[in-house]
């Protein structure tokens, strides 16, 4: 992904077009998802990592050629898109997901009725694990690696009326073979799901067309910048005419939660100080930037549990006809920090989060509205308030189902555990600067995402500081969302005094004291909290994850009681805000996330990782669960001013069985 400077505003463009929104459009699609065929190959990951050109092309051709020009298809299976290639059993045991890493083709048919003069057809793909190249009728459309970001191809002049076919070769090297993907450790804690995990679809829009806007409040008072990206991917210059609408939403509208489209939660107008209109000439080929600056009248204010959205309506008209529209969900809110403060539209806030993997048992990562949905409700009755989607960014529908639960969210991109090595290739390839502009113009208008994380956990702390550095200057100076930046450093690598924080608006570290890092839950962490202050006086603290596995058949789930009160008790003491909302003038943590909502599979497979809430089936919860609601309830809820119970474990658990968590 590139940056370019138009019309005074950062663009992001990728293979030969700015980047498009992923948000879902009322605009004709044609759908990908459902039944294709598929072949499992053994891929030479030397050359699916090699640059693209014609002689790569010619290469590939040579070496699978019956996979580019196969017809009968005897020895192809049929397979389910979206899903991963990775047969799953549903069940939470050891190998239950089949750890399949290598290549696999991709084959179906589609139609496109009579194509019309000046209409174009953009290949919009949500996530496809690891490198994807991408045919159509025969000829390669584009390529792009990475398995948890959105990407977006051109497919117009491949496309002809009637039936056309689309292949898709995925190759997906076994994780801890290379030093040049990310992930790149060989048993990272998380699983390595092959194939085209998302949603796959054609939008078809009019050559001359709304691309994308972004949209970053700047104050409480409602005052807003929005850039509007215009594309002319046709062969004339065009007159067009921009007008936009800004309109109020209902949280309490049955159906505010139904469909990920923004047009379905319109309500009345909001008052604006001004009217959205602008002529713009765009030449063929052109790519335009239109800037507003405008103020909602008396915002309603996006917050916790306040899920106040506005929706944003673009549309481009010719001659007095409407030729594009474009629709987004955002929210008036602001974040910043003030010394040790979070402060989130002007007022210091306690992030109790609880972090979620993105995966379902008998589903993988192949996500889904409802399936999202009903995750984020039942950490919401856990009373919490943040959601570190961690360790990658995950599907779409998440961040706007966020917005729309009114909870907080810490998105991160995958780079977990790289040592020096990875950081050294990776200065090269630029794959993190990419997977972070992908994470961050997919996430733009989100007013649920206020911390990007740069990383989870790699050791290498110089090489980690400069990467810090690039990643933060970057975002500042060319498409600067006003969100706060951290990341998710162990917290004894190399300790409190960690250098790769100092360019970095919130110090975030992973604590395991007692069982990772030596210490003890309490004192381990207590101690590591003072120094850590010491360390970074003026910066927030953030706790990114706190936890113990529970075993199999949940043996140790004493243990994960333990951790977690004697923890959650040091963390609490230094906690920023009191159980009753008042500042705590000697406080320095902002935020706690314990680790982590469901069980999931682990990419060494050997077992599941049980340090969850809940098991994989959403259905059963630990004891930790009630200790959880009771607590966070406590920090966040209605409930101030009584007083946290980090002792007497026993008799809590036994109190709080009575209901459901």
């Amino acid at each position: 992904m590139m940056l370019s400077s138009i019309d005074g505003a950062t663009v992001p463009f990728q293979n030969g077009i700015p980047v498009p929104t992923f948000e879902p459009q009322d605009r004709p699609v044609i759908p990908l998802n459902g039944k294709w065929l598929k072949k499992r190959f053994h891929a030479d990951h030397d050359l699916t990592m090699s640059p693209r050109n014609q002689a790569w092309l010619l290469e590939l051709n040579a070496r699978e050629k019956d996979f580019l020009t196969e017809r009968e298809f005897c020895d192809w299976e049929p397979h389910e898109v979206p899903l991963p290639e990775n047969r799953l059993s549903g069940l939470e045991a050891a190998n239950a997901a089949e750890t399949y890493e290598d290549g696999v083709w991709y084959c179906r048919t589609f139609h496109v009725d009579l194509k019309e003069p000046g209409q174009i057809y953009t290949l919009k793909a949500l996530a496809m694990s690891y490198v994807a190249d991408i045919w159509i009728n025969g000829e390669w459309a584009g390529y792009h690696e990475g398995g948890f970001t959105p990407f977006a191809l051109d497919v117009t002049s491949l496309l002809r009326d009637g039936e056309n076919e689309i292949r898709i070769r995925i190759d997906n090297p076994p994780w801890g073979s290379r030093i040049d993907t990310i992930p790149a450790v060989a048993g990272t804690d998380f699983f390595n799901y092959t194939g085209i995990i998302q949603d796959l679809y054609i939008e078809l829009t009019d050559a001359v067309h709304i691309v994308r806007a972004d949209i970053v409040p700047l104050s409480t008072s409602g005052e807003l910048k929005i850039t509007v990206v215009l594309e002319n991917r046709g062969d004339v210059e065009r007159t067009v005419r921009l007008t936009g609408a800004l309109y109020e939403t209902d949280p309490e509208r049955e159906d505010f939660l139904d469909s990920p489209l923004a047009s379905s939660i319109i309500d009345g107008p909001a008052e604006v100080n001004k009217e959205l209109i602008r002529s713009v000439v765009i030449a063929a080929g052109e790519t335009r930037a239109v800037l507003f600056h405008a103020t909602i009248l008396s915002p309603r204010l996006w917050s916790i549990w306040q899920p106040n959205l506005y929706v944003a309506q673009f549309s481009l008209s010719e001659n007095g006809k409407c030729i594009d529209r474009l629709c987004t969900q955002f929210g008036v809110r602001v974040v910043r920090t003030n010394r040790t403060h979070i402060l989130l539209n002007d007022a210091p806030v306690f992030l109790a989060g609880i972090a979620r993997h993105e995966e379902w048992p008998e589903f993988g990562r192949t996500a889904a509205w409802e399936r999202i949905r009903d995750d984020l409700r039942q950490i919401r009755q856990l009373h919490a308030n943040m959601v570190r989607t961690g360790h990658y960014p995950n599907h779409v529908y998440t961040y706007l189902l966020l917005d729309r639960l009114g909870l907080l969210a810490m998105s991160e991109i995958p780079l977990w555990q790289l040592e020096t090595a990875h950081f050294k290739v990776q200065e090269e390839r630029k794959l993190p600067e990419q997977m972070w502009r992908e994470m961050v113009f997919s996430q733009y208008n989100r007013p649920s995402v206020i911390l990007w994380s740069t990383q989870n956990e790699s050791r290498d702390v110089w090489h980690r500081l400069a990467y810090n550095r690039r990643l933060v200057r970057e975002l500042r100076k060319c498409y600067d969302d006003g969100r706060l930046i951290t990341q998710s450093a162990a917290a004894d690598q190399p300790g409190a005094h960690d250098p790769s924080m100092e360019p970095l608006d919130v110090a975030g570290w992973t604590m395991y004291f007692g069982i990772f890092h030596g210490g003890t839950y309490y004192n381990g962490t207590r101690n590591f909290l003072e120094e850590s202050h010491r360390a970074y006086p003026d910066k927030p603290i953030l706790n990114t994850e706190f936890g113990h596995w529970t075993g199999e058949r949940d043996q140790e789930e004493d243990k994960q009681l333990d951790t977690y009160a004697d923890t959650l008790r040091a963390l609490m003491e230094k906690a920023v805000l009191r159980p009753d909302g008042t500042v705590n003038p000697a406080g320095y943590v902002a935020g706690i996330d314990f680790w982590i909502m469901y069980n999931w599979y682990v990419n060494h497979n050997q077992w599941v990782n049980t340090f969850g809430i809940y098991h994989m089936d959403r259905q059963k919860a630990k004891s930790v669960a009630w200790l959880i609601k009771n607590d966070y309830g406590k920090i966040t809820g209605p409930n101030r001013g009584i007083a946290l119970s980090g002792e007497g474990r026993a008799g809590r658990v036994k109190e709080s069985r009575g209901g459901d968590a």
